[in-house]
């Protein structure tokens, strides 16, 4: 029997398998013609392990009424095991000799066909058995596949067995698909015939290395016909960075000296080049059939592992680039930083860093939620990287940061322009959704300054100076200057020591006296954040503020004063409960700011009129539900208060928006021109008749000076606040404060 013969009978099934597809039964029986019709046997079997126990005849090909003998017929396993335990190994095959088996062949044999016996001492005998084991991958027995008559009355030879071992593999494969099938998709889809129906890529190449038979699996993975396929080399369509590796394995396979039984090639992940120019991934497996004496055939497998592919370059993106804006990550603007820093030691050139934080994005997320502020990012990301060249690296250091790296710069001079248009271009309006934001960014610049410096050192010099001008310029650029007394580093330090603070109550109030100026007496208190810091002593807000507020801090320390204040405020006698906090307009816009109140109002008993919210900045007037946010507030039956009430935004346009403001406070600085200035008084006069004709409580703050006092008792001022009548002291000196009247 010629090798070729395996060849044709895989065509054999395909051709079978092309009508329709088949079910695993069926499939095996395709097996068992295959090999009759092409090996020379008169009768091939095929057995399925049931169950523990039992086997089951699923195919039989050979005469009538052999296939009404066998064919469902089943058997014990110990009977298998018998005859594996009595036969010798023939490769994959086993094979029993009648004539050497310690045991009597029609005891284990379950058929002995009637066929003469020749004179040939390699003469097949009756009682001569020939069969391989189905396995899984995993060494699972899942049936057995068994010849018998051979038409030229003679034991096969190495190629007849090499091409069953290929229809054994084969089976095998059927059998296992079909399980994996079967318990995956509950039987809705039997297995296909083994090489055209098969799930998995499965191809037979000749000597000449060429496709000689593929399946639809093979096909589909390729995105080819069986005549764009069959009679080509595969190489024609490997991707040309794998050429190299695949011609490796094929050389293997090949080979004229044959690997060690068990030990074939390790299989190679290459590239296949689709007929549009896209990319599949594929796991390659050969299974050389040949030996060293005769031609040779190969069967290929192939596994589809785009998906995983794929999946593995996402995983490279994730851990290199941001999802949101696809720049650089963090780690990977460093790494690019630390990179430059190298190059410029080699080339004699400077590197500088840009450190850029977007002004106010927490206004975003917290007014108009996430998906907005994401939109946003996004876009002011897009209007950096547009500012920038095409040489720099743009990344997303953290959620509201950002970094810029410069290469090769001869000048520092070359960076300032830069930063100027950066800034200009993302302060440009910009539309969402039927929204318009101005947004803006502060930057700090950093030079790297030689060798020495690392990328840290100079992305922590350049996000000091971001500080700096944050503090002084917000919105602008500021440049790192190490000869300069640096005021951002101690900010810096600042925000890192807050989270101590908040957990080791480092944070106290004081209060200030709020009096009604016609007997003096005190109507209610000011709450006013300091910080026992544990190396600077007590700071004031003016230390430290501007470090908390606009950042993730903002609400965990608005939070603790509202508690304070609210339980502080329980400790004082009835009458003299009612309390003032501060509350920025980042903070009224919050979502979970009146579910907050509640819980400080229920948890200590203070009422809620006693509670009043001092609304502070600019930024209500612009929010189109500022209103709406405010009546939530004020639901809770507390009081508004507009403070610092005639500068900047705080002005008359509050009292028309917000109806449901309870006080004013004006601003100190209109009481400083008292005596001095008549602009002062007349807009003093002015107010007491606005707050009166609006409903509104009027505070004056910042009266320092009895002649004060009397010039605002002689406008009709009712209530004061300022130093004349008390400073901000802590809880127990502030219970202790007696007014002085006018």
């Amino acid at each position: 029997m010629e090798i070729s013969a395996t060849s044709h009978a895989v065509s054999h099934v395909e051709e079978q398998g092309v009508a329709s597809p088949l079910d695993l039964v069926q499939t095996l029986q395709l097996v068992a013609d295959a090999i009759v019709e092409s090996l020379g046997f008169e009768v091939a079997v095929i057995n399925l392990v049931e169950d523990d126990s039992r086997m089951v005849v699923a195919a039989v090909s050979g005469p009538d009424d052999v296939r009404a003998t066998l064919l469902n017929r089943r058997q014990g396993r110990e009977g298998w095991s018998k005859l594996l335990a009595a036969s010798e190994p023939w490769g994959r095959l086993r094979f029993l000799d009648h004539a050497s088996s310690p045991e009597d062949p029609a005891d284990i044999l379950s058929w002995i066909p009637d066929i003469p016996v020749s004179d040939d001492p390699n003469a097949w005998h009756p009682e001569d058995a020939l069969f391989a084991p189905l396995e899984s991958s995993d060494g699972e027995l899942l049936g057995m596949l068994s010849v018998d008559v051979p038409v030229d009355g003679l034991r096969p030879g190495p190629a007849t067995r090499r091409a069953l071992e290929a229809f054994a593999v084969t089976a095998s494969l059927a059998i296992q698909h079909a399980a994996l099938a079967a318990e995956s998709r509950r039987g809705a889809r039997r297995f296909q015939a083994v090489f055209d129906s098969s799930p998995v890529a499965i191809a037979l190449l000749g000597p000449d290395r060429r496709f000689a038979g593929v399946n639809d699996a093979l096909c589909r993975f390729l995105g080819r016909d069986r005549a764009a396929l069959v009679g080509h080399n595969p190489l024609e369509f490997t991707h040309a960075s794998d050429l190299a590796a695949t011609q490796r394995l094929a050389a293997s396979s090949w080979s004229p000296i044959p690997a060690p039984r068990g030990a074939g090639p390790a299989p190679v992940e290459k590239r296949y080049v689709l007929p549009d120019g896209s990319i599949v991934w594929g796991l390659l497996h050969l299974a050389p059939l040949g030996s060293g004496d005769e031609p040779g055939l190969v069967i290929a497998q192939i596994e589809d592992i785009t998906e995983r592919k794929w999946a593995e370059e996402r995983l490279v993106r994730q851990a290199h680039f941001d999802a949101l804006t696809a720049l650089p990550n963090r780690a990977q603007s460093m790494q690019r930083l630390a990179a430059s820093l190298a190059a410029d030691a080699e080339a004699g050139t400077m590197t500088a860093a840009f450190f850029c934080d977007l002004d106010r994005l927490k206004l975003v997320n917290d007014g108009y939620g996430h998906a907005v502020g994401d939109a946003y990012i996004c876009e002011v990301s897009r209007r950096i990287r547009a500012s920038v060249r095409d040489s720099d690296v743009v990344g997303r250091l953290s959620g509201d940061e950002f970094v810029v790296i410069l290469e090769g710069l001869l000048t520092p001079t070359e960076a300032i322009g830069l930063a100027g248009r950066i800034i200009e271009t993302v302060r440009q309006p910009l539309q969402l959704g039927g929204l318009t934001f101005s947004p803006s960014l502060s930057l700090g610049i950093a030079y790297s300054s030689g060798a020495e410096t690392t990328a840290d050192e100079l992305l922590a010099q350049a996000d000091s100076a971001m500080y700096r001008a944050k503090v002084e310029d917000r919105g602008g650029w500021h440049v790192y200057d190490a000869t300069l007394p640096n005021s951002a580093a101690a900010q810096l330090r600042l925000r890192s020591d807050i989270p101590d603070a908040l957990e080791q109550d480092q944070f106290v109030l004081h209060y200030q006296p709020i009096v009604r100026l016609a007997d003096g007496s005190v109507v209610g208190h000011e709450a006013l954040l300091r910080w026992e810091h544990p190396r600077r002593g007590l700071l004031n807000p003016a230390e430290f503020l501007d470090v908390i507020l606009d950042s993730e801090f903002e609400s965990p320390v608005t939070d603790w004063v509202l508690r304070q204040a609210c339980a502080d405020a329980m400790l004082r006698p009835v009458g003299l409960r009612k309390v003032s906090v501060n509350v920025s307009s980042l903070q009224v816009v919050r979502r979970e700011l009146p579910e907050v109140i509640a819980q400080c109002l229920k948890t200590t008993g203070l009422a809620p009129e006693d509670l009043v919210l001092e609304v502070t900045e600019d930024r209500l007037l612009s929010r189109a539900d500022g209103a709406e946010r405010l009546a939530a507030l004020h639901d809770l039956g507390v009081q508004l208060a507009i403070d610092d009430f005639g500068t900047g935004y705080a002005g008359l346009g509050y009292l028309q928006r917000f109806p449901t403001l309870d006080l004013v406070k004006l601003d100190r600085s209109f009481v400083a021109g008292l005596g001095k200035d008549p602009i002062s008084e007349h807009i003093v006069r002015s107010m007491v008749e606005l707050a009166r004709g609006c409903g509104l409580v009027l505070v004056i703050e910042g009266v320092e000076t009895v002649h004060q006092a009397q010039l605002l008792g002689e406008l009709g001022v009712a209530l004061v606040q300022g130093y004349l009548f008390g400073r901000p002291a802590p809880l127990g000196r502030a219970m202790g404060f007696s007014a002085v009247a006018g």
